[in-house]
């Protein structure tokens, strides 16, 4: 079975699953759901969105909740822990990404040059509007334990390398197992090789 072979199936279970009088069961922790609202409503103000998944399983790994406000904004989908998925497999799902017209890179969260070609992408895709304002809002999101906060991370490690500040910088939580992270923080980037600073939320709670 191909890849939109999987992902027709998926829908039709999706569609099939967990329904009681024709409608769907959705079940969240109460903090979850609390920060699940709490970013659709930071998703309004943002310029960019990069949706954290994991390379492994690209489908069920997707936030499901948050899909309509998502396709609606500008996104990148970053398949993060590339270097635990099969190149094969991972190959045929950025494919299929790219049939629909959707951004996706395959990423290491914890490789520094991985997550350059990250930043060189959202650079590309907001070039029209940083010509506008120089400081946009990009969210990091996504479900628990896909790797959001080794992410935001990375990126701390990449622009203090490069551009030394005085000030001292908080880090995003990082853990194992889901839970670590259970709030939506801002966080200042400035890089040296794009004009504007970036401000990442880590999304649904957990990384």
């Amino acid at each position: 079975m191909g890849v939109k072979g999987i992902v027709k199936k998926a829908m039709e279970l999706g569609e099939m699953g967990f329904n009681k009088d024709g409608g769907v069961i959705n079940w969240f922790p109460g903090h979850m759901a609390a920060a699940t609202r709490a970013i659709r409503n930071r998703l309004k103000l943002s310029d960019l969105v990069i949706e954290v998944r994991d390379a492994r399983i690209p489908l069920s790994s997707a936030h499901q909740d948050l899909q309509p406000q998502l396709s609606a904004k500008r996104r990148i989908i970053a398949l993060n822990k590339k270097d635990l998925a099969n190149a094969n497999v991972l190959n045929k799902w950025v494919r299929y990404f790219d049939s629909c017209k959707q951004d996706c890179l395959p990423i290491n969260a914890h490789s520094r040059s991985s997550v350059r070609k990250l930043l060189e992408l959202v650079e590309f895709k907001l070039k029209e509007a940083i010509s506008r304002e120089p400081t946009l809002l990009v969210m990091v999101v996504g479900v628990p334990n896909v790797g959001k906060s080794a992410l935001i991370n990375s990126i701390h490690q990449i622009a203090s390398t490069r551009f030394p500040v005085q000030e001292k910088t908080k880090r995003a939580t990082v853990g194992p197992l889901p839970g670590v992270t259970q709030d939506i923080a801002g966080y200042k980037v400035k890089c040296p090789t794009f004009p504007f600073s970036l401000y990442l939320s880590s999304g649904t709670c957990t990384c």
